[in-house]
């Protein structure tokens, strides 16, 4: 993805890259994840630029919606009104995460952009909608879109999963292979809503990949943080425990 030679693209980078990370491994699971809604503060370099909120609903016929809603508040984000919501549609098939579809907007005072990700698991192939163009390739069993792999990663620390661990993700044109690194302790986190024994997870096949640390049972992060590649350091931080 193309992002706009500015400050305000880079603060779009974070929003996007807090969705991006991903895994190859289906995460197995008894029994879907119960709802949620978690809140967050956004900072740069230690700055707070926003809030965020990032939350799993049901939706009708054992569909379910993880969705990420960042809004500037402070700052540059709240000069151009920048508001990002990315969303997923998923099922519980087999007893894995099925991914049916992903849609991302992002608008500004100078800009809107709309962004969706269509599977279709009949003839195993994935169609990209990036505004007037379209791209069609094959899909990987277990392949989830940038969103939905931050859930995807908070199943596979709840399951107990340690070490490395591999998700394939929908990526413009192909399925990229995505490699992570689980702790195998957890350490002491102190955020807004608290303190949190939590691992640690880091992408571990890219320079300026994402970190999150989970506390299980919480699926939602209470830690995320992204670093671009001049040094900017973006991080969200649980405000409120999730509900």
């Amino acid at each position: 993805m193309r992002l706009l030679k500015t400050p305000a693209s880079r603060l779009l980078a974070l929003l996007l890259a807090l969705t991006l990370p991903p895994l190859a491994v289906i995460a197995q699971t008894a029994a879907p994840a119960a709802p949620f809604s978690a809140q967050y503060r956004v900072l740069r370099d230690g700055d707070a630029i926003g809030q965020a909120t990032l939350s799993l609903s049901r939706a009708s016929s054992g569909v379910y919606v993880f969705s990420n809603v960042t809004r500037g508040s402070a700052g540059l984000a709240a000069l151009l009104g920048l508001d990002v919501s990315e969303s997923s549609r998923f099922r519980w098939h087999d007893d894995a995460v099925q991914d049916l579809g992903y849609r991302y907007h992002m608008q500004s005072a100078f800009k809107s952009i709309t962004r969706s990700t269509a599977f279709d698991w009949s003839s195993h192939m994935i169609t990209v909608h990036n505004g007037r163009s379209q791209q069609h390739y094959a899909a990987v069993p277990g392949t989830v879109d940038r969103n939905l792999a931050v859930l995807m990663l908070a199943l596979h620390v709840a399951a107990g999963a340690r070490g490395t661990v591999v998700l394939p993700v929908a990526m413009p044109d192909r399925v990229s292979q995505q490699h992570y690194a689980i702790a195998t302790a957890p350490v002491a986190v102190r955020v807004p809503a608290g303190a949190y024994q939590a691992y640690a997870v880091q992408r571990s096949d890219a320079d300026n990949g994402l970190r999150a640390w989970f506390a299980p049972p919480l699926l939602a992060p209470v830690r995320m943080e992204q670093r671009d590649g001049k040094g900017t350091v973006y991080l969200l931080e649980l405000e409120h425990a999730p509900q």
